[in-house]
C-alpha cells in the first residue's frame, strides 16, 4: 500500500507543479541576499498571465517585508539577457576566450569562435525555455536587484563552455551531413 501511495504521489506532483517558464528561477536575489521566488498569476477577466519574482521574504513574513518590489518576471528577465548579449559582443571577450578556446581545440580560429557566439544570438528566440535556461544557467552564476540596480555575475568559466558546446554541436551537424 505505502508504495502505491508513494507511486500516485508522485505522478499527482508532478501533474500539479507549474509548467510556466522562469528563465531566472533559483539564481536572482534581492540585495539583501535572499532568494526570489518565481510567482505568477492569471487575471480572470482577460485569461492573461503575469509572470514575477517575488521575495521570498515577504511571502514567509507580510507584504512589503523585504523592502522590495515585484519583479515583473519577463523585464528582468530581458534586462539580463541584454546584459550577456553585451557580454557575448565585447571584442576583448572575444580576445580572451579565443586565446583559451584554441589552447583547448587547436583547430579553432577567430573567425569559427565570433561565429559560435554570434549563433546564440541569431537562434535564441527559437530555442525552447529549457534550452535557454540551460544556457543562462551555464553563463550566470548569481543575479541581484534592487528596486534601482541590477546585478549580473557570471560563471568563471560559462563562456568557455558555452563556446566549446557551440563548436561540438557545430561539428556534430557537420558529421550528420556528411554522412
Amino acid at each position: 500500500m505505502h508504495d502505491i501511495l508513494v507511486i500516485h504521489c508522485r505522478n499527482r506532483g508532478g501533474a500539479t507543479r507549474s509548467t510556466v517558464p522562469f528563465l531566472l528561477k533559483g539564481i536572482v536575489f534581492g540585495n539583501d541576499g535572499r532568494a526570489l521566488s518565481p510567482w505568477h498569476s492569471i487575471k480572470k477577466a482577460s485569461g492573461r498571465r503575469h509572470r514575477y519574482y517575488i521575495p521570498m521574504r515577504d511571502t514567509k513574513e507580510h507584504a512589503g517585508a523585504s523592502g522590495l518590489p515585484r519583479f515583473p518576471a519577463a523585464e528582468l528577465e530581458s534586462a539580463v539577457l541584454d546584459h550577456l548579449r553585451a557580454i557575448l559582443r565585447a571584442p576583448a571577450l572575444l580576445g580572451d576566450l579565443l586565446t583559451e578556446a584554441i589552447e583547448l581545440d587547436p583547430t579553432l580560429d577567430e573567425a569559427k569562435v565570433t561565429v559560435a557566439m554570434t549563433r546564440i544570438e541569431a537562434i535564441w528566440d527559437q530555442l525552447f525555455p529549457a534550452e535557454q535556461t540551460r544556457i543562462v544557467r551555464l553563463l550566470v552564476e548569481k543575479v541581484i536587484v534592487s528596486p534601482d540596480h541590477l546585478e549580473v555575475r557570471l560563471r568563471a568559466n560559462g563562456i568557455e563552455q558555452l563556446a566549446l558546446e557551440l563548436r561540438s554541436d557545430q561539428t556534430e551537424r557537420c558529421e550528420e551531413a556528411l554522412a
